[in-house]
């Protein structure tokens, strides 16, 4: 009985695939038989007409597609189709798609295609993907809508599950779809027997709901015989929906450079001066202010408030205040993740070593006496700021993963320690990004962009690349270990992607490297 049932799906099968074969080679004779006539014709009477050139270019072009067709369903077949999104204005790709290729063929078809497009939609898209979505859909909507009815096309951009979705909805007055066949319409080498007059191919919309599920995102059919048929497709377009892997490199290079220019909002150092003497922060900000940016609190809450919005360098405080005193502000900057990387300098009256010891139990990074020489509270924040710049750069050109000798401060030195460690767990996968490692850390985007920065002076996705190319150098020690091998051990897409990556960061070809 088993085997009786076996014999019977493989002939179902057999069946499947042969109608499959019977129904592309239609659609592929088609358009090869009116470019063979047409080519007899010029040749023939050895004159053209702007028709018939016309003829030629759609058919060549229609064959062209449906060739391509069969090679990215055999991709998607394999698992071997990827997508490689870059930010486009995809209104504009759509306005453009539906008035050059699809107005003149509804036209010839006495069919009414309109558009309601909103403007200005910029999103993350595999745009050639995306092309061949559009073309399945309206080439769909045409083929199955009669003479003098309506095709509508929709654009819009909506905002849930905290992510923008491109909204794309093809409404046809068309034969329409049985409630039973619904279900199926998606399914490979379906076709509708109940409309034997439209010949398809059995992969078109197949291929569709694999290119939309690419892109992380769902389509959908609502449908009545005799009525019309309407698709919603619905694909996210933020940036962080898509994996390192899915995302274009000259798109990937453009995210870089705006996210180190969002953390840098003016060249100058930025300092935050807390004390509750008006003359004084009238004074301090005064001078400061020529090297510095500076921003006043007159007390310890009032700080904590302006740190929720403002990226600081250093912070200047004195110990007493009113309200909340400096060593327990100190205590609660040292004591959260997204402030603990900030050095804090304190200030005080109290000049005995008892006082001192309580503000470095506290977490404070220096400790200045009142009164004091304003010479040396800008020494002071000028060692600082040089000492963490020096610790940045060393961070980033060292070929080794060793972090110990480069002079951190606990706190810092536990987040990078942290942050390795995420890569390290992850350096294989290539699609590892930033919303995945800020997750991991159990830290927001932005805490995780500012403290990356500030500690590291990389980006987040800077700082993930670095450590890859740190283990790529380990590997690369041993010289039995190709180039390849180590770019594909460390998660980089290919090994000449690797080789540009590994210049740029160390100044030197993995090949340069290993020999020495």
């Amino acid at each position: 009985m088993e085997k009786k049932n076996k014999l019977k799906l493989q002939e179902e099968l057999t069946q499947i695939k042969l109608n499959y074969f019977t129904n592309i080679s239609h659609e592929l004779l088609t358009p090869l038989t009116i470019i063979s006539c047409v080519a007899d014709d010029l040749e023939e009477n050895k004159e053209s007409s702007e028709r018939q050139v016309e003829i030629l270019r759609s058919n060549a072009n229609r064959l062209k597609r449906l060739l391509q067709q069969i090679l990215d369903f055999r991709k998607v077949e394999s698992r071997k189709m990827e997508i490689s999104a870059s930010k486009s204005n995809l209104s504009s790709f759509v306005s453009g798609i539906v008035a050059s290729n699809f107005q003149s063929l509804a036209h010839q078809k006495s069919i009414s295609l309109s558009t309601r497009i909103d403007d200005g939609i910029w999103g993350y898209m595999d745009i050639d993907k995306f092309d061949k979505i559009l073309f399945n859909l309206l080439s769909n909507a045409i083929k199955y809508t009669p003479e003098h009815k309506k095709i509508d096309v929709s654009l819009s951009a909506i905002y849930k599950e905290g992510c923008r979705f491109l909204v794309l909805n093809v409404e046809d007055e068309g034969i329409g779809i049985a409630e039973k066949d619904i279900k199926h319409i998606f399914t490979k080498f379906y076709n509708n027997k109940n409309h034997p007059g439209c010949q398809s191919n059995g992969i078109g919309l197949s291929l569709t709901k694999e290119l939309v599920t690419l892109h992380h995102g769902t389509i959908e059919v609502s449908s009545e015989p005799g009525k019309g048929s309407v698709f919603t497709v619905e694909i996210p377009i933020d940036r962080e929906v898509y994996s390192e892997r899915e995302i274009a490199e000259s798109s990937l290079l453009t995210v870089q450079e705006e996210e180190t220019d969002t953390f840098i909002p003016d060249e100058k150092p930025c300092i935050l001066f807390i004390d509750d003497n008006k003359d004084l922060r009238e004074l301090i900000q005064h001078i400061l202010s020529k090297k510095y940016q500076i921003f006043i609190a007159e007390n310890a809450l009032q700080g904590l408030e302006l740190l929720k919005s403002t990226p600081v360098d250093i912070i200047i405080c004195d110990i007493m205040m009113p309200q909340m005193n400096g060593l327990e502000f100190c205590r609660q900057i040292k004591g959260d993740i997204q402030t603990n990387h900030i050095p804090i300098i304190m200030l005080t009256a109290k000049n005995a070593v008892d006082d001192q010891i309580e503000c470095y139990k506290a977490g404070a990074e220096s400790y200045i006496a009142k009164p004091f020489e304003m010479k040396i509270l800008q020494a002071r924040i000028d060692n600082l700021l040089q000492s963490r710049e020096q610790s940045r750069q060393s961070f980033r050109s060292k070929m080794e993963i060793n972090i110990s000798n480069l002079n951190y401060q606990t706190s810092d030195e536990e987040f990078l320690n942290n942050a390795m460690q995420c890569v390290e767990r992850h350096i294989q996968e290539s699609e590892f990004d930033t919303v995945q490692m800020a997750n991991e850390l159990h830290i927001s985007r932005s805490t995780l962009s500012r403290k990356c920065k500030v500690i590291s002076g990389c980006t987040p996705l800077e700082f993930i690349r670095n450590i890859k190319l740190k283990y790529a150098c380990a590997l690369l020690k041993k010289k039995t270990t190709s180039i390849s091998e180590v770019a594909y051990a460390t998660g980089f897409s290919s090994p000449k992607y690797f080789t540009k990556c590994f210049k740029e960061e160390f100044g030197m070809t993995p090949t340069e490297y290993q020999s020495q």
